[in-house]
């Protein structure tokens, strides 16, 4: 934006906490990154982008992240823990087929989730 395209002037305008609230929920389930933005796009009718979140994919999604960060963490400590021996080596084997097996399911999961979220 140049100079003489800033925005300098403001309007003011009142809201009750319930309308304010609304329109809050609204700008939140856009993609507008803040509310001047949003009531721009409002005022001239220009189309505003709304995004759906849905809960349970993320919930999935947050389950399974937090799954590999143990298995990471757990993986990261066997590896420190153990001196060199045939137990440590056969462990962290272990510990690459689940991480290897846990990256298959989160891939199988996307593709499901992508299919209920076209």
């Amino acid at each position: 934006m140049t100079s003489d395209q800033l925005r300098t002037k403001a309007i003011t305008i009142n809201f009750t906490q319930e309308e304010y609230d609304e329109l809050q929920k609204r700008k939140e389930n856009s993609t507008c990154p803040n509310m001047a933005l949003y009531l721009r796009k409002r005022l001239y009718s220009r189309k505003i982008v709304t995004t759906f979140r849905n809960r349970s994919q993320d919930d999935i999604l947050e389950e399974i992240s937090r799954s590999r960060r143990c298995l990471e963490s757990a993986r990261a400590q066997l590896a420190h823990a153990l001196t060199e021996s045939p137990e440590r080596a056969y462990l962290l084997e272990i510990t690459d087929r689940i991480d290897l097996e846990m990256r298959k399911q989160t891939s199988l999961v996307k593709k499901l989730l992508s299919l209920w979220l076209p």
